[in-house]
C-alpha cells in the first residue's frame, strides 16, 4: 500500500502538481489542498491506468476514489487484483 502512495506522490511532484516539500496525509483532500484540479485529475487517471494496467470503470470515478491518497490506493488495490 505504501508503494502505491509513493508512486502517486512521486507522479504529483514530478509533474509539478505539488512542491517537493509539500507533505500530504493519507486522507487529505487533493482538491481542497490545491494539489490537483479537474484537468490534473484526468491526467492522473490516465497515469494510474497505464502504470497499473487497469481500466477504471465509470462507477468508480468518485471523489472517494480520487480525492485522497488513501482513496486512490484503495481503488488501485481493488482493480489490480
Amino acid at each position: 500500500m505504501e508503494q502505491i502512495k509513493n508512486v502517486i506522490v512521486d507522479y504529483l511532484k514530478a509533474n509539478s502538481f505539488m512542491d517537493k516539500g509539500t507533505n500530504l496525509e493519507d486522507n487529505d483532500s487533493l482538491t481542497q489542498k490545491g494539489v490537483i484540479d479537474s484537468i490534473g485529475l484526468l491526467e492522473l487517471m490516465d497515469y494510474i491506468s497505464e502504470k497499473y494496467s487497469i481500466e477504471i470503470p465509470e462507477e468508480m470515478l468518485t471523489p472517494e476514489n480520487f480525492d485522497s491518497l488513501q482513496g486512490i490506493t484503495n481503488m488501485v488495490k481493488k482493480l489490480a487484483k
